[in-house]
């Protein structure tokens, strides 16, 4: 199939059926949706045709690093004992030399993929049970979704397998800290860029738990990086807790005038599941644990993007949020009592809105 379809092809798919999914939750309240008997078959169905066929994409520059992970991936078969090793990312190389004992690099890539869409089944089953179907389209339409199924593959599959590990702190009666650790250990073995949210994780689980901190905190980012930006982005490379995302952030200073800005629009898209656990927590005064978890996860680990967010492919620091943005916008959708009678009805225009979103980056952007 011709590259280029790719994308055209899963977002029609994902906007016709977010339509369809939005149309039969429209006139629904918060308890029949709460009290929705959802199958997993329908949603593993769509999850493992999705993932093969993105899996056996053809090798195209289309398709961002693709290229680079099948040269590296073809050079472990053609000489397994000469391969270079990485002290800390280490999974992700064993799972690359056994595969390529095996399998070309096409299959290498189903199984990449089946990884990264499995373990967003997997967590959307954990913490939407009654409505697996609905939350997987609020994962499919999100916007960096596609892009790191593709492009961005290895930390794609870290973040899903964090994902997973969220689930195990954050939802009462089924947390794991043991679990939750062991995953957050081999996503980090995958790419370690993701010890900033499993730090947040643990940080809003055990030490921060007032939302209003962690607001404010956020807000604070943006004027943070409006006035010190330069000043942010050099200490992030001082910490250099990712020597790959050390070199974007440098290049902020050797490439000034290559960089386009404040991107206000990903600070808007950034802040929509802010804006809404705002409205739920603070106006409505919900409480729920495991929503305050995810959320300040969220949060925390966006406002870190926000301060370098000058910095060039500083959407590969967004993506360390952006992971879990579809989850943190449907669980208030799903799982609390916030509209009643309208619950469906709300729920359906925020899917319809975040599909929309998707639709218009594409069309301007190319994304």
């Amino acid at each position: 199939m011709n590259p280029l379809l790719y994308l055209p092809i899963f977002l029609y798919l994902v906007i016709i059926l977010t339509f369809a999914t939005s149309a039969s939750i429209m006139g629904k309240s918060y308890r029949q949706l709460d009290s929705s008997k959802s199958s997993i078959l329908y949603p593993l169905l769509l999850i493992l045709v999705l993932a093969v066929w993105i899996g056996m994409r053809p090798i195209a520059t289309e398709f961002g690093d693709t290229a680079l992970y099948a040269h590296q991936y073809n050079l472990l078969m053609d000489n397994p004992p000469g391969t270079p090793s990485e002290q800390f990312e280490w999974l992700w190389l064993v799972i690359m030399r056994l595969c390529s004992s095996f399998v070309d690099v096409q299959f290498f890539f189903t199984i990449v993929s089946l990884g990264y869409f499995g373990c967003t089944l997997w967590a959307c089953k954990r913490l939407f049970p009654n409505n697996i179907w609905i939350a997987i389209f609020f994962n499919l339409a999100a916007f960096s979704f596609y892009t790191y199924g593709v492009n961005g593959i290895r930390n794609g599959l870290a973040c899903s397998i964090v994902l997973v590990a969220m689930t195990y702190i954050a939802v009462p009666g089924k947390r794991n800290i043991l679990i939750a650790a062991v995953l957050s250990y081999l996503a980090f073995s995958i790419h370690r860029s993701v010890i900033l949210p499993c730090a947040m994780l643990f940080l809003s689980a055990y030490w921060i738990k007032n939302f209003k901190t962690v607001y404010i905190f956020w807000v604070l980012s943006i004027v943070i990086s409006l006035v010190a930006g330069s000043f942010i982005t050099s200490l992030f490379v001082g910490l250099s807790f990712d020597d790959r995302m050390a070199r974007y952030a440098v290049q902020y200073e050797m490439n000034r005038q290559a960089t386009i800005g404040f991107r206000w629009d990903f600070i808007l898209y950034s802040a929509m599941p802010i804006i809404l656990g705002y409205y739920v927590i603070v106006k409505k005064g919900i409480k729920d644990t495991a929503y305050m978890i995810l959320l300040n996860t969220y949060t925390l680990s966006n406002a870190f993007w926000v301060m370098v967010i000058r910095a060039n492919y500083s959407n590969r620091f967004a993506y360390l949020s952006w992971f879990m943005y579809a989850i943190v916008l449907a669980y208030p959708c799903l799982k609390l009592n916030v509209w009643g009678k309208r619950q469906g009805q709300i729920t359906a225009y925020i899917m319809l809105a975040q599909v929309a979103f998707r639709w218009i980056m594409n069309i301007l952007n190319g994304y």
